[in-house]
């Protein structure tokens, strides 16, 4: 058994896909934000014009991965996940805050995603 099977009981799929999972938060964000813009300084209501529900959705989907970041047991990877995900702080900002190097903010945001890939199976 190499190193990598004995730290890491999730496979890079399930890593990837819990990744992109989280990053939809920003991506929703973006949307609510794109169709403000377009709002304020445009005066078009392309967004609820052309999709119908998906603002709500977008907003449905923040609430869902906030919900998940927060349900994750109180630990430095659940405050990472917090930071880096809903904050869209990038993970050298995220070392500074927690006072962490930036590699050990790289090993602490790997560590935080096998455990929500852990918890996303339960």
């Amino acid at each position: 058994m190499t190193k990598k099977e004995r730290s890491s009981p999730v496979d890079n799929e399930e890593t990837e896909k819990m990744k992109n999972y989280l990053s939809g938060y920003k991506l929703s964000r973006d949307l609510l934000a794109l169709e403000s813009y377009e709002r304020e300084f445009l005066c078009e209501h392309a967004w609820s014009n052309e999709r119908p529900g998906e603002l709500s959705l977008a907003r449905a989907r923040m609430f869902e991965i906030r919900h998940f970041i927060l349900s994750l047991p109180n630990s430095t990877e659940k405050i990472l996940l917090y930071l880096h995900y809903i904050n869209c702080e990038p993970i050298e900002r995220c070392a500074s805050i927690m006072n962490l190097s930036r590699s050990s903010a790289f090993r602490l945001k790997n560590r935080a995603i096998e455990l929500a890939c852990e918890k996303n199976r339960a």
